[in-house]
């Protein structure tokens, strides 16, 4: 059985100020220091829906604003926010919200499902931010692999939102299954310590 316990508001704040700093740290890494071709903006933001959705609205709106401010220098990159902030949404319709899984089946098959609806809505949200606010600005607003994607795309005749969107799918897939099932390891780990520092204070 798969079971999600409430968390009180008290350790949400503190496990999304600590998700929060980890979360940005692990984007800016893989990102401006390893170059992968992922956002890698979400594996701490699930982590945190696990535990609530405070916790991971919180990690998801930070982490946006963080990036805007000290890596992006444009506080309209905050907007992809959003997108952190739909996970955490599905997160809780699809997975905490039912506390409880008798079969593992029916678990681990919202898990996937998890994967796939973000991706999917994810990438719209995204394509539009991008095409409304950052189209005309080339540079490291966006990432490389998706840009790159995009205006191939765009010199076959399609539109810049739908080529956008179209970019961003294989890439939000494979980020979306290491956040959701990395962030679930993650949520898996920091429970086991939390019980165990309870159950050595209680006695």
């Amino acid at each position: 059985m798969t079971r999600f316990y409430k968390y009180s508001i008290k350790i949400q704040l503190l496990l999304a100020f600590i998700f929060t700093i980890l979360n940005y740290g692990v984007a800016y890494v893989c990102t401006q220091v390893l170059h992968l071709p992922f956002f890698m903006d979400m594996i701490f933001v699930y982590a945190a829906s696990f535990f609530g959705m405070p916790c991971g609205i919180i990690v998801g709106a930070a982490t946006g604003v963080l990036v805007a401010i000290f890596w992006q220098h444009n506080l309209m990159h905050a907007l992809y926010g959003f997108c952190s902030i739909t996970g955490v949404l599905f997160t809780w319709l699809l997975i905490t919200r039912h506390k409880e899984f008798e079969e593992a089946t029916t678990f681990w098959s919202r898990m996937v499902l998890l994967v796939f609806i973000s991706t999917v809505v994810i990438s719209m949200e995204g394509s539009l931010i991008f095409t409304i606010f950052f189209s005309e600005i080339i540079g490291s607003n966006e990432n490389m692999t998706v840009l790159f994607l995009a205006y191939t795309l765009v010199q076959q005749g399609l539109g810049m939102s739908f080529s956008a969107f179209l970019a961003r799918l294989p890439v939000n897939l494979f980020d979306k299954a290491i956040a959701v099932f990395g962030g679930y390891g993650i949520y898996l780990l920091t429970a086991r310590i939390y019980n165990k520092n309870q159950e050595v204070k209680n006695g």
